[in-house]
């Protein structure tokens, strides 16, 4: 029952890719690439953003207006003497100066204009100097920017890395399944002798060794039931990493893992990974990106120099007053220089809080390396104990093969027990599987060594 389920389970024909043509549609189809690829786009604008003050700025503003009333200035009266024409003027009437009345002009409420108004202003800002402070900022946008698309690096070397992982993984899945498949076959075999030896042969086979082999057949065969489902989980999980759909079954091309050996000294390996490595990169981008916020941070007390203008048109339908012709287009140009004098201790704190984060940086830097080398020591010595282990079991499994022969030949002879054929057949089961199981250990930390050094090593081999 379970079997017709797996093989409705799986009934779709798997599609065989070989681990590179898993590699490149990973890389193209993988939704976590795209997320890093997304960062790495944001954190180019934010370059651009930082390159744009270097540029001047210009702006239109248009404004209409409409007062409640028109706007006007009210000409107060005034009284003046005369003066000397007033002498003048009381010698030819032949009356006293004091006769003659001051000339009075009366109030005056002059319109200025309309109270309808359009206004359109044009204002230009270059900024000449201002401290270092673009400067800083240009710097952190390009530090980010790298650290984005070491980030992209980073992603892309994990999904190599998971991508040979599940590709070694399935491929592991298959032999195992094969192994305990065979392994069923043979013991179906070996009961069918049992049974003909228990009922026709000199009685030194038992029913007890009939019914033994009976256990361990249906045991093997429900182990194999569980080896089926994660192969098929496997291929599904190399499918899921490659982007395909979650119906989607990929099969391995590749009918063996390979076992590939190193020859590079572990220094070497080590000095790479301190300089190839995209997190050690991206802490080295962090660096710089801290040490231009230490420039931002003290340009604050330097002055800030920008030279402005501005053009400017009153739109009015009334002509005169304030809307002169002399008076409707205008510009100004100007040089502004601010200088910082006191501000609250503001700017030296502001200094110290990104010394500070400069030096948690280089600390977490030199954290990062130490950490490094240990992690590659680690994945080193391990890829050495897995290539021993695949040549210790595969010596080992020559021996047993031969051993699980000579037995079932003796015991079609009665020459041996029924308890040391099973004990041979399923010795050479264990060992085959921990020879298949070194193999792809191998494989998964070398894989975990060139994500480490930043670069496909295997690929260069």
């Amino acid at each position: 029952m379970l079997f017709g389920f797996l093989g409705l389970a799986a009934s779709a024909a798997p599609t065989s890719y070989s681990l590179s043509d898993c590699i490149d549609q990973a890389l193209k189809a993988n939704r976590t690439r795209a997320i890093s690829q997304a960062s790495e786009r944001v954190a180019e604008a934010q370059l651009n953003q930082a390159l744009s003050a270097r540029w001047p700025e210009a702006s239109l503003e248009v404004t209409g207006l409409r007062r409640d009333q028109d706007a006007n200035f009210l000409f107060p009266s005034s009284t003046f003497s005369l003066g000397d024409m007033g002498t003048i003027l009381a010698q030819a009437l032949q009356i006293p100066a004091s006769q003659l009345p001051g000339v009075t002009i009366p109030a005056q409420n002059v319109k200025l204009f309309d109270r309808d108004t359009l206004t359109s202003s044009l204002n230009v800002h270059v900024p000449l100097y201002t401290g270092g402070k673009v400067s800083a900022l240009i710097k952190q946008g390009k530090a980010g920017l790298d650290a984005a698309r070491a980030e992209t690096h980073r992603t892309d070397l994990q999904i190599v890395q998971d991508v040979r992982r599940y590709y070694y993984g399935a491929l592991l899945s298959r032999k195992l399944l094969a192994i305990g498949e065979e392994g069923v076959e043979r013991l179906k075999v070996m009961t069918e002798l049992t049974e003909r030896l228990y009922q026709n042969g000199s009685g030194r086979v038992k029913k007890t060794d009939y019914l033994r082999t009976q256990v361990i057949l249906a045991s093997l065969k429900s182990l194999v039931s569980t080896l089926q489902s994660n192969e098929e989980m496997a291929r599904t999980a190399l499918a899921n990493t490659m982007g395909l759909p979650w119906h989607a079954s990929v099969a391995p091309v590749d009918q063996d893992i390979p076992t590939p050996a190193y020859g590079e000294p572990l220094d070497e390996l080590v000095a790479r990974a301190q300089n190839l490595n995209p997190q050690a990169l991206q802490i080295g981008y962090g660096l710089s990106a801290a040490e231009a916020g230490v420039d931002k941070a003290r340009s604050g007390h330097l002055p800030v120099v920008v030279l402005f203008g501005t053009a400017d048109r009153y739109d009015n339908s009334y002509h005169a007053g304030l809307m002169t012709e002399q008076n409707r287009n205008s510009w100004t140009l100007g040089l502004r220089v601010q200088v910082p004098i006191f501000s609250g201790f503001r700017v030296q704190n502001e200094i110290r809080e990104a010394q500070a984060r400069k030096d948690r940086l280089g600390l977490e830097r030199q954290q990062l390396m130490e950490g490094l080398g240990v992690q590659v020591k680690d994945a080193f010595l391990q890829i050495a104990r897995s290539i021993q282990q695949t040549k210790s079991t595969g010596e080992a499994l020559a021996a047993a093969t031969e051993s699980r022969e000579l037995h079932e030949r003796a015991y079609r002879e009665e020459l041996v027990d029924t308890k040391d054929v099973i004990e041979a057949q399923l010795t050479e089961l264990f060992i085959r599987s921990q020879h298949q199981k070194a193999r792809y250990d191998t494989q998964l930390h070398q894989s975990q060594l060139d994500n480490l050094i930043g670069q496909n090593l295997a690929a260069n081999r």
